[in-house]
Parts: C-alpha cells; structure tokens; sequence
C-alpha cells in the first residue's frame, strides 16, 4: 500500500546513477521531490493495520532516501559483498518493506482467487517482498556502522593497553642519593690587608703541608707583581708596599697555603683570610677616639659588589650613600674610614654581604690618645656566621679598658650569658652582668672590672651563650695600644698560623680551648713551634676536653706554629705582647674541596 505523497515511495523514480539514495532531486536542497507524480488510488484489500498487525512495527530510515536527508555518505558498494558485516550499535531487528517493495508481487497476487487472498495471499506476498528488500537493508546498516568502526577499535586498543599497564607491576622509584666528592684544592687565593700607618712591615706566606711551589703577590701592596716560592714548614717574606696584597698559590701549596701580615713598634698582626660572602664587626668605631677603616679587596678581574649594613643600640642605622651598593672594579682596593663616611660619637656593628664576585674584607681599628694624639692600629678580621655559642679565645693579661659587643641580626630579642674559660674549668663568675641584645641591634659590655679581678687572674677567654645566633667581638686598649678578640672557629684537622719574629716582639702564648659541650670528647693537641727557616723548637703535648683547656707558651724567635689535634675539636689563639699587644687567631686550612654530587632530573628505577 502506498500514497502519493509518502515520502519513502521510489517506485517511480528511476536512479541517476549507481550510488544508492542519490537521486538528482536530492542533490537539489529546493527541488519538489513530488513534482510530476500521478496520484495513485491505494489498492483495496487490507489495511495498514493488518499488515503491521504481524509484527511490531519499528520506525527507521528503511530506504536510502532517509540516508540522504540525514546526511549519512552514499554507500559504497564494493564493501559489502559478503554481506556478514553489521555495526556494532545496530540494533537485533529488520525493518519492514515499504509499500513499493510490497507491491512487487502484487500482479501476481491479483491472478488469485478471492478465496487465496481472504487466506492471506497478501500476507505471503508481503513476505516475500520484505525477504527482496533485506539485501538493501544490510547495506544501509552496514553504511552506518563502517563509520563507528575505527572509534571502536581505538577504544579497544587504548582499553587493552590500560589492561596491560595494570597486570605488569610498577617499579619502584627512589631519588638517588649521592654523596659529595672531596679533593685536594688546586689553587687558592688569600687577600691580606693594607698595612697600619707607622711600624715596620712584612708579608710572610708558607706552606703547612707537604711539598713547594710558587706563588703569586698581586694587587695594590704589590706593584706589578711578584713571584716567590715557598717551601714546607719555612717561612717566607716579601717585601711590598702599604696596600692590599693578593696572595695566589697553585696546587702544589694550596691545601696548606697560610699567609699572614704583621707589623713591630708597635706591633699588630693578622692572618691573611679567604675572601668571604658574609662578615660581621661587632663594635667598630666613627669617632674622634676610636676610629675603624673599612677594607674591600677584589682579587679577580671581573668586577665586584658589596652591600653593608650598619647597627646600634636601636636597631639598623641607615647606611649612607658612599656605602649602598659599592662597586670594586677588578684588581682593586676601596677603602672606607668611618669618621669621615659617617661621624658619630657612640660604637657601631658593622656587616658586609658580597652581592656579585669575591672580596675579601678586613677591618684596621684605630685608638687615638686625646692628650698626646698618638694612635695605633690593629686588625679586626671579622666573624663570618652568627652563632648561639662564641668563643673568644685569648686577650692580653693587662689593659685599662675592655668592651664587648653583641650583635643580634635577628627579628626578636636575645638573652645572652657569659662564662669565662679557664684551664681547668668553665665557670660564670660572680657579678657576671646580664646581656640582653636587642632585635636587629647590639648591645655592650663593659668588662673591664670583671677581667682584672683576681679570679678571673687564670681565665684565657671567654664564652657566650645566647638565645639565638649573634656576633660577638672583644676591643681591649691599654695605653693607646688596641688588640682586639673576635669568636673563633673550631678545628678538628692540624692548622697553623704564621707569626712576626724579632725585634719588638716578646712573649708568645697559645691558648687552647677544648670542647665546651659535656658531651665532646677529650684529646691531646700537639704544639709544634718552628723558626723561620724551618727549624722545629722544643714541641709541646696537652690535654684538652669538655671545659678543660691549656696555656702553651713559645719562644719568641717562633715565626711559624702549628697545631696539631687527635681526636678533638678545639678554638685557640695566639696572643702576643711586646710594643703593644696582638691576638691572632686560628682558622681551618683549606685542605679540601667538597663536589656536590649531583644526580639525574628524574629518579632512577629500582630493579623490579
């Protein structure tokens, strides 16, 4: 049964070309696909409803023409010649035939008697029509399906390799953790300072460990160079001028290169020091009595930039022009009195933090007699890390004025005790006066009474424990002459310190300071004086451990000492008297140099 104007009747419509649903009128979006049919009387004999009474009847695009209007590709006949292959989404039915497809058999069926077709020749007809269109039916659901094929597979592919990542057991992932490297240094570079203005100068470098070589002297102390060499427990001197000196040595001195500068009548004295990121300089002064010159030495070609804060009683002082951001050119010296930077009455803490290269920095602090304007100076190297617990070992026996400074860099107030050392013991002596340090700010300490008590007659140092980390510094003057005591560094490993010998200079002590803690460890140190041309003196063994030190005198030809511990970390100093007073202290060598161990961007998978 069909109508005129049903939409899937094609049994008028002859095909303009082998491809299934593409008829011309359909290619035409604005073309009438009912133009020039004849309408056509519906054949009597059954109803819709007894047709589609058989089996249910389910809507689709039973024809290509539905294909064309919902915009499905024409189908491709060359794929389905099997005719096996159905879409996975289709769903477990047939459409019905169209009414064309029925009428196919109708002539036939006409022939018939009424009785057949009261019997339900129609019926059989219309099988036999919907068993004609099944062909294309396939066809259509086939077209549909080819489409959602390669999804299918994708999805399957990405499915089974999600299946095998989860049946295979993962590795095991850990960070590898590799220890740094250690090796001898292969060159090292030490800056010494420009020298005080009246005295007798030197420069003096040797080599504490094994073997000889040469090194170099640069910079403004230096003219155009020099070149020396030096050997195994001998002391060299070279002669320069009042500027900074450089002192570079290659591989065969650099594990045990130690330099020093000092000079007599009156005397003071220094070791030559690395050049330093971070220094500390409690207690410096900008006035008329006391006075602090401020060194930055650039021992490298390229340039350098050193930023330096300043502190007080109330906090951070703000820091003048001259001193915001200084730039040293390369191979050069800056100097810095404080007097005519940054006038003031009262006692300053000085910092100062290498911002781009190396420099190497040191303090000369000046004492000036109102009465007779004589003046002397001594060196002041500076502390390099803030710490809980200072030591600072050795000061000269007599003086008419000691004064400690406390500096706290910290954002909160510290609370501070002082001990003092003494050989046998470390004690807090009666009156110890209580130190609280300001935040961002310092505080002094007259300890002038304390020290020149009786009981303290034995003491060789003295301890502070804080609340937080501080820098501390002792300056003792006596008669215009100024030493000055700064926090030492503990050492496990031999060192040694280079010394002036002479004329000018007397007495020579080493002060020896064992672990503090009660739960360090007691050992010997052995003290090894030796001449200038690296003859050994009378040697000398002692005992330190938790609060137990020693006092070691030498003899005052001694131009070189070296300490030698077993088993112990100890703090020493070597104090010196004569025209006037000095305390050097001393300093880890820089006997190896520490790789980082650097490992993959990635971790490394752990066997399975």
């Amino acid at each position: 049964m069909s109508h005129s104007r049903d939409p899937y009747d094609r049994s008028h419509e002859p095909q303009a070309d082998d491809v299934y649903g593409q008829e011309p009128w359909m290619l035409d979006p604005f073309a009438d696909p009912y133009t020039g049919q004849t309408a056509q009387t519906p054949p009597e004999g059954y109803t819709p409803e007894q047709l589609y009474a058989q089996e249910p009847y389910v809507p689709g695009p039973e024809t290509g023409q539905m294909l064309a209007q919902t915009g499905y590709p024409p189908a491709y006949e060359g794929d389905y010649q099997t005719g096996e292959f159905r879409g996975g989404f289709e769903p477990e039915f047939e459409a019905w035939p169209t009414a064309d497809e029925m009428r196919v058999e109708e002539p036939e069926a006409q022939q018939e008697s009424q009785h057949e077709r009261a019997k339900g020749g129609r019926m059989a007809a219309a099988a036999a029509a919907a068993a004609a269109a099944r062909p294309r039916l396939r066809r259509v659901r086939r077209q549909r399906g080819r489409r959602d094929n390669t999804v299918l597979v994708a999805l399957g592919l990405v499915g089974a390799m999600a299946v095998a990542l989860l049946l295979n057991r993962p590795h095991q992932w850990e960070q590898p953790k590799l220890a740094a490297e250690s090796s001898a240094p292969t060159a090292a570079t030490v800056v010494c300072p420009g020298k005080p203005k009246s005295g007798a100068d030197q420069v003096t470098v040797t080599n504490a460990a094994e073997g000889s070589g040469k090194v170099t002297l640069s910079g403004p102390g230096a003219g155009k160079g020099a070149e020396t060499t030096v050997a195994s427990g001998k002391v060299t001197s070279a002669s320069v001028k009042p500027g900074s000196v450089v002192v570079k040595a290659g591989k065969e001195v650099a594990p045990g290169l130690v330099a020093g500068r000092s000079t007599t009548k009156p005397l003071a004295a220094t070791g030559c020091l690395p050049p330093q990121a971070e220094a500390w300089f409690p207690g410096v002064g900008a006035g008329a009595t006391h006075n602090s010159v401020l060194e930055l030495t650039n021992p490298n070609s390229g340039a350098a930039t050193v930023d330096i804060s300043l502190y007080d009683e109330k906090g951070v002082v703000a820091v003048p022009e001259d001193l915001r951001g200084v730039a040293i050119p390369g191979n050069t010296t800056r100097t810095f009195d404080l007097l005519h930077v940054i006038p003031r009455k009262g006692e300053l803490s000085l910092k100062t933090t290498v911002v781009r290269g190396q420099a190497g920095v040191m303090v000369r602090d000046r004492a000036v007699a109102l009465e007779t304007q004589r003046g002397t100076e001594d060196y002041f190297p500076g502390q390099s890390t803030p710490a809980e617990t200072n030591l600072l070992v050795g000061y000269p026996n007599k003086s008419a004025s000691r004064t400690l400074t406390v500096i706290n860099p910290g954002d909160a107030q510290v609370s501070a005790e002082l001990r003092l050392l003494t050989p046998k013991n470390v004690l807090t002596p009666e009156g110890a006066p209580e130190i609280s340090v300001p935040p961002n700010g310092q505080t002094q300490v007259d300890l002038t009474k304390l020290l020149g008590k009786d009981s303290a007659g034995d003491a060789y140092g003295v301890e502070i424990v804080a609340t937080g980390p501080v820098a501390t510094a002792m300056r003792s003057v006596d008669g215009g002459d100024v030493a000055i005591t700064t926090a030492t560094e503990t050492i496990s490993e031999p060192t040694a310190v280079v010394v002036p010998a002479g004329g000018g200079v007397g007495k020579k002590r080493v002060l020896i300071s064992g672990p503090v803690a009660k739960t360090g460890t007691s050992g010997t140190v052995k003290v090894v004086p030796m001449t200038a041309k690296g003859k050994a003196l009378k040697a000398k063994s002692v005992e330190v451990g938790p609060g137990l030190g020693a006092e070691v005198e030498v003899p005052a030809e001694a131009a070189l000492i070296q300490l030698v511990p077993a088993g112990v970390e100890i703090n020493a100093a070597v104090v010196m008297s004569g025209d006037g007073d000095a305390v050097v202290p001393f300093r880890p060598l820089r006997s190896e140099v520490r790789t980082a161990g650097v490992a993959p961007g990635l971790p490394l998978p752990l066997e399975p």
